[in-house]
């Protein structure tokens, strides 16, 4: 398995407890098969990752999280990057609308060996 984006724990939110809803707040949904044990939300174009958001050990397989960060709320394009559970590489996003989702689904497929983010 080499690429995947991931989510998880029901009702957990993510990020620091002084975030303030900023509108590109989302639901991530781990639909993959694996675990991920970290998820870092930055603007498009950034030249490093942030901090982890994922406020617990791991997320697993089935479950899902509200992401809550602190962000420009005028500044829509931001990129996603998961670190999964194992020895498997990260999986990255560029440039998603989070002025516009407000749901990531995020799936494993072993036959193409892709890991898809469906947005909603």
């Amino acid at each position: 398995m080499r690429r995947w984006i991931t989510i998880v724990l029901g009702a957990l939110t993510l990020g620091s407890g002084s975030a303030i809803a900023s509108g590109l707040d989302f639901k991530l949904i781990n639909a993959t098969g694996y675990n991920i044990q970290a998820i870092y939300v930055d603007p498009t174009g950034s030249d490093s990752w942030s901090s982890n958001i994922l406020g617990s050990p791991e997320l697993a397989d089935g479950e899902f999280a509200t992401v809550t960060f602190e962000g420009d709320p005028d500044s829509c394009k931001w990129d996603i990057k998961v670190d999964w559970v194992g020895d498997y590489a990260s999986t990255a996003w560029q440039g998603l609308n989070l002025c516009k989702i407000s749901e990531i689904t995020l799936k494993y497929d072993s036959d193409t060996d892709e890991t898809t983010a469906e947005l909603q």
